[in-house]
């Protein structure tokens, strides 16, 4: 019987080290998952949207954006009270299985091309990106029901430049399966990330 998952983000530390120039970010979520259909299928998000990033540069305590809890050690880390719940959802699908969640951590130029492209789409996005594959004939997607394929691949980039992700700081992943608290941490650019995120199971 199918259910619901919900992935929720609960935490992210980054190297103290980093420049304050590349303090800027945003998420890009890849959740593969088997779907009520029966079928493999991968979903995408961007947190905390396309025309957002949470800000952790010092210089800019002022900003809304402005995430960055007090430093300590050689780690900084967002401070979660100042994001919303709204920000702080990863995904909510309703699915079999859920497999596992790859995030990028994207370094985002605060004012490119890019951006205007972004705001240009808007609402379009979701409709351009992963949903559209639903309207193309099965036979041209012979690979459709497997994790991984290409498709997977290009929507997952597409989604990434979308981002602005033309510099990813850090890139991991980790299985998910019961409901828990789980971390993807490894080395990036300046250090050591870790990205944490709670699983909630529901019918």
């Amino acid at each position: 019987m199918p259910q619901t998952y919900e992935l929720v983000l609960t935490g992210f530390d980054f190297p103290k080290k980093l420049p304050r120039r590349k303090a800027n970010f945003r998420f890009v979520a890849d959740v593969r998952y088997v779907n009520g259909r029966g079928e493999h299928d991968t979903e995408h998000s961007v947190l905390p949207d396309l025309d957002r990033w949470w800000e952790c540069d010092p210089e800019r305590k002022g900003s809304p954006a402005y995430v960055r809890a007090k430093d300590r050690d050689k780690k900084a880390s967002f401070d979660m009270s100042r994001i919303d719940d709204w920000d702080r959802l990863v995904l909510l699908v309703r699915g079999d299985v859920i497999h596992s969640v790859q995030f990028k951590v994207l370094d985002v130029n605060r004012s490119d091309g890019w951006d205007r492209l972004r705001r240009a789409l808007g609402d379009v996005v979701a409709t351009v990106v992963g949903r559209g594959r639903a309207s193309v004939p099965e036979k041209a997607w012979p690979l459709s029901d497997a994790f991984g394929t290409a498709a997977d691949d290009l929507e997952s980039a597409l989604v990434g430049r979308l981002a602005g992700g033309q510099d990813v700081l850090f890139r991991g992943s980790t299985s998910l399966g019961e409901a828990g608290s789980y971390e993807v941490k490894g080395r990036g650019l300046h250090g050591t990330y870790a990205v944490r995120c709670e699983l909630t199971v529901a019918e």
